[in-house]
């Protein structure tokens, strides 16, 4: 049973409106451009020598790029904004995830997918392990 408290008058609808999806899209690019200047300042030892890119397509996707030495190494991961969903996709990587925002029990934003809520980085690192870290095929 809930007790009396100050976080009983909690204003959950201007909450709410706060966790615009577009605000939250930019958060996961900004966040994606940092993690691809440190997956290619690292190196972690990769030796398919890859590197990796992060496009712009429009204010509504980007992907981010593993470039490899031949085309079999190369692959992407697509994040597009397409109305109140974050739809993220993998081409020669396996992702495949669809992603919404809206505040949690505590009034925080944060993004959804399925039934699990998740962090920023949290979404990032799903979408984005696989193409940084799992070898491309060999010719």
């Amino acid at each position: 049973m809930a007790t009396e408290s100050a976080m009983d008058d909690f204003d959950w609808v201007s909450a709410q409106a706060g966790c615009q999806i577009d605000l939250m899209f930019q958060r996961l690019l900004d966040g994606a451009r940092k993690d691809v200047e440190r997956r290619n300042a690292a190196g972690f030892g990769r030796k398919d020598k890859s590197r990796f890119e992060l496009n712009v397509d429009d204010e509504n996707a980007f992907e981010v790029a593993r470039i490899g030495e031949t085309s079999r190494g190369s692959a992407f991961v697509t994040f597009e904004r397409e109305g109140p969903r974050i739809n993220i996709a993998g081409d020669g990587v396996d992702v495949q995830l669809t992603a919404i925002t809206s505040i949690n029990h505590a009034g925080a934003c944060r993004y959804y997918i399925g039934e699990q809520e998740y962090l920023g980085w949290e979404v990032r690192k799903m979408a984005l392990e696989p193409l940084f870290f799992e070898e491309a095929e060999p010719d």
